[in-house]
């Protein structure tokens, strides 16, 4: 087997685990809360570090595009670079949802690991 073929077989084993482990419960939750913001004029806001922050930015596109919710991602560089230098990396998030949020707004914020103080912040 190549080692694409154990990438694969690995990656998607995993993923079954993961899903498997998802209460169905906080799935309908948090569809309930996308479909809030569907129908009124709030907006929502996603971020992530790392390859979770792709995983945001992909989400942004298509809670905006298929969805056609207004979604905005906290992936642009000088705010994360400009945020974190004077407020701390561990709390640049936490300052720029202070600006950007507005009451009603959904915020979706994705740590692959759980442990990202940024977003636990």
């Amino acid at each position: 087997m190549g080692i694409q073929n154990r990438f694969a077989n690995n990656y998607f084993s995993e993923l079954q685990s993961c899903i498997a482990q998802c209460d169905p419960q906080a799935f309908a939750n948090a569809s309930d809360l996308v479909n809030k913001v569907s129908k009124s004029s709030n907006k929502i806001i996603v971020a992530g570090n790392g390859g979770s922050a792709a995983i945001a930015s992909h989400a942004a596109v298509d809670f905006t595009k298929a969805a056609g919710i207004r979604t905005i991602c906290f992936n642009e560089a000088s705010l994360l670079t400009c945020f974190g230098n004077d407020f701390g990396y561990e709390y640049w998030l936490q300052k720029a949802l202070s600006y950007y949020y507005d009451k009603g707004d959904l915020v979706i914020l994705v740590s692959s690991s759980g442990e990202s103080l940024n977003i636990l912040n």
